[in-house]
C-alpha cells in the first residue's frame, strides 16, 4: 500500500509539471479527473487483490481475473460517460486516459510479477 501511495504522488507531481511547463497542451482539461479516477480504481482493485492474497492464496489468480474484468468495465464506462456528455477534445481526453492508464498498469505488473515470486 505505501509503494501504491508513493507512485501516485511521483505520479501526481509528473502531471504537475507537465501541466506548468511548455508541454502543459498536451494535457486535456479534465486530466484531473482521470488521476482521480485511475487512483480510485487502483485502490479498488488493490483491496479485492489482497482479498485473494488471503485464505492461503488458492484464489489469487480468480481475484486477478475479477479485478481485471473491473478495470475494463469501469475504464468503458469512465470514457463512455464523457463521450456522451460532449467533452471538447475528446481525442485528446482518450489519448490522455490510455496513457495514464498504461503507466499505472505497468506499475501494478511490476507489483503482481512480485507478488508471484513469492509463492
Amino acid at each position: 500500500m505505501k509503494q501504491l501511495n508513493l507512485f501516485y504522488v511521483g505520479f501526481a507531481a509528473i502531471l504537475y509539471a507537465v501541466h506548468v511547463s511548455p508541454w502543459s497542451q498536451l494535457l486535456h482539461p479534465d486530466v484531473r479527473m482521470i488521476f482521480v479516477f485511475l487512483v480510485f480504481q487502483s485502490y479498488l482493485t488493490f483491496n479485492i487483490a489482497q482479498i485473494g492474497l488471503k485464505d492461503g492464496k488458492e484464489k489469487f489468480v480468480q481475484f486477478q481475473l475479477v479485478n481485471l474484468t473491473i478495470r475494463f468495465i469501469l475504464s468503458l464506462s469512465f470514457i463512455g460517460f464523457f463521450a456522451y456528455s460532449g467533452t471538447p477534445e475528446i481525442y485528446l481526453f482518450v489519448i490522455n486516459f490510455f496513457v495514464l492508464y498504461l503507466c499505472s498498469a505497468n506499475f501494478e505488473i511490476i507489483g503482481l510479477l512480485r507478488n508471484l515470486r513469492r509463492f
